[in-house]
């Protein structure tokens, strides 16, 4: 699973604000597709709209890397996890866990 994942620019940011304006509290959320493209970030939930299909899990991390924790990965799904420990940047990056291995994905930002 080595495909690179792509994700719209204003949806990036809605998410990277929504992780700026909760801190000190983490996030958590899912990232809902229309047709195979990330479409919508629902806070708080743990499914997707009706019309949409589950893209990925999310969580932040106020004070950690973006790096997964024990339990927040399920397997073959993908997560994102956006950490808020930068020095002025915020960072998204995705992770799936396959066969038991964690391993990290490709994710762009497109305009």
């Amino acid at each position: 699973m080595s495909d690179v994942l792509v994700m719209p620019r204003c949806l990036a940011i809605r998410i990277l604000h929504e992780a700026q304006i909760a801190q000190p509290e983490a996030i958590r959320g899912v990232v809902g597709a229309r047709g195979g493209e990330p479409a919508a970030f629902h806070k708080g939930r743990d499914a997707v709209a009706a019309d949409e299909s589950l893209w990925a899990n999310l969580w932040s991390h106020p004070q950690a890397e973006a790096v997964p924790r024990a339990g927040e990965l399920r397997e073959g799904l993908l997560s994102l996890v956006v950490s808020l420990n930068t020095k002025g940047v915020l960072e998204m990056r995705a992770w799936r866990l396959v066969g038991g291995a964690v391993q990290e994905q490709v994710l762009k930002i497109r305009d």
